[in-house]
């Protein structure tokens, strides 16, 4: 995942708001339970990132392999993420991989002495999975509109270059700041 920080601070936000109105958990100090909400899901995005930066290295230390192999450099680097992620179990699937972290959070909640629970952790941990699944939602239209407008350039730009990893950045930063996320 690749989310930008103003994004999941507003869906923290929505978690402790949904909650708090619904009356599902009472926190003493709603600054701390932001902090340590942003510190899971941060968490989860670093590692995410961790695999996806490993992967990539790997696939670049053996490309020789992959050019000799006709072997795309994207469905390359997906099956060596597959392995490192299974390695540690973390889930690649977002809307699996939102679950695990709404598990964490609901983990988090019901270990919290300063968070006092109203209804069934697991009740709490699905209303946080639905909020996430928000998360992921506007992730993936993000990505999905930064690649369509690599795809649309009159210069085929191959995945995982260095010119396409620049360009892919640079539109992904002009489709948040068209959002208001940056």
């Amino acid at each position: 995942m690749k989310i930008p920080a103003r994004l999941v601070e507003r869906i923290v936000e929505n978690i402790i708001k949904e909650l708090s109105d619904k009356h599902y958990v009472e926190a003493e100090d709603n600054e701390k339970f932001k902090k340590d909400l942003l510190e899971i899901i941060n968490k989860a995005i670093a590692e995410e990132k961790e695999i996806e930066e490993q992967a990539e290295k790997l696939v670049e230390q053996h490309m020789h392999l992959i050019e000799s192999e006709d072997i795309r450099y994207r469905t390359a680097v997906l099956k060596v993420k597959e392995k490192l992620a299974e390695e540690r179990n973390i889930h690649l699937d977002p809307e699996e991989r939102m679950n695990q972290v709404a598990h964490q959070i609901r983990k988090y909640i019901e270990t919290d002495p300063t968070i006092e629970i109203f209804e069934h952790p697991n009740k709490i941990r699905r209303k946080v999975f639905e909020i996430l699944k928000q998360l992921v939602k506007e992730e993936k239209e993000i990505d999905r509109e930064v690649r369509q407008r690599i795809k649309s350039y009159s210069k085929k730009i191959l995945e995982g270059t260095p010119e396409w990893r620049i360009l892919y950045n640079r539109i992904y930063e002009d489709a948040l700041k068209r959002r208001g996320l940056l």
